[in-house]
This record gives C-alpha cells, sequence and structure tokens, in this order.
C-alpha cells in the first residue's frame, strides 16, 4: 500500500512539473510572438534643425503728451516743458546693443528737444539734444542680453524766449536697438 502512494505522488509531480513545463513554453511563445509584433509595426523618424537667431526687440508704450510752452519764467533765456509719462521695453539676446534716436526732421531755429532714456541694463547718456538728430544719437550703451522693462522716456522741448509763437507742428523720433 504505501508503494502506491508513493506511484500516485510520483504520478501527480510529474503531471505538475509536466503542466508547468508548457505553461513555460507558452509563455515564451506568447512574448516570442509579442516581440514579433513589436517588430512588425512601422517605424517613422524626423530630423529637426534647431536654431536660435539674434533677437533685438523695442517697444514702446504710446505716444508722449503734447509739449506746448505756455509760459516762461521771468528773466529766464530759454523755457521749457517736459514729458515723461511713456516707456520702452526691450528684449535681446546680443551683448553690447545700444539703444539710438533719430528725428524725422530737424526743430524750428531757436527750439531744441532733449531726449533721455533710463535703463537697467545699460548705461544711459544722460538727456541728449535731438534737435537736429536726422542721423541716429547714441541714447543707452553697453546694454547686454536679457530685457529691460518699462523705462521711462523723458522728453524736454525747449525754446529761446525770443523765439516768435510757433504754430503746432509734430515730429517722429524713432528708438532703434542695434549693435
Amino acid at each position: 500500500m504505501a508503494l502506491e502512494f508513493h506511484m500516485d505522488f510520483m504520478f501527480i509531480t510529474v503531471t505538475t512539473m509536466i503542466k508547468r513545463i508548457f505553461r513555460g513554453v507558452l509563455f515564451t511563445a506568447v512574448l516570442a510572438a509579442g516581440v514579433q509584433f513589436v517588430h512588425a509595426q512601422g517605424v517613422a523618424t524626423q530630423s529637426l534643425t534647431l536654431q536660435v537667431q539674434p533677437v533685438t526687440k523695442i517697444a514702446v508704450s504710446g505716444n508722449p503728451n503734447a509739449l506746448i510752452i505756455t509760459d516762461a519764467v521771468a528773466g529766464s533765456d530759454l523755457t521749457s516743458v517736459s514729458d515723461n509719462s511713456t516707456s520702452y521695453s526691450i528684449t535681446t539676446n546680443t551683448d553690447n546693443m545700444k539703444i539710438v534716436a533719430s528725428i524725422n526732421a530737424a526743430m524750428p531755429a531757436g527750439t531744441r528737444l532733449m531726449l533721455q532714456l533710463g535703463s537697467n541694463r545699460g548705461t544711459s547718456l544722460g538727456s541728449m539734444d535731438i534737435s537736429n538728430a536726422l542721423s541716429p544719437v547714441d541714447l543707452v550703451t553697453g546694454i547686454g542680453k536679457g530685457s529691460d522693462q518699462n523705462q521711462t522716456i523723458s522728453y524736454v522741448f525747449g525754446a529761446n524766449a525770443d523765439i516768435p509763437s510757433i504754430p503746432s507742428d509734430s515730429r517722429v523720433i524713432t528708438l532703434t536697438l542695434s549693435n
């Protein structure tokens, strides 16, 4: 009787081993089919070109108020009015930039137009006379990479005391960020 029990036990063990082998073979076959399926799928590639070009952007917040001289200080040779209601912002990824200004037509004789730009990224050259700046005049130099936002634009319009009344006129001031 002990011998039969041993034989049944051996039969059960052999059957369990066969089932495990069959499962392993089945698993390997499914895995191999999955790998074949993955390899059978199409593959596409792309070549991508990347570049960052020089960026030099400048923008102004709007136009300044009208510069109208309506009064003078007694005994003064020059009367003036000012405006600092506008601002500019820049962005550049290039070092050693500058901001220059030009005017579309010279100011009338006996008048002067001064312009000053604030700056955190470069050196402001202070209040510069742009009255006859048909060619660009430097206002800010040594600007490094980065951005400078909401920097003040200050205008001063002056006239000699002996200048007669001048009719309303306008000028276009061009600010350029360049190297």
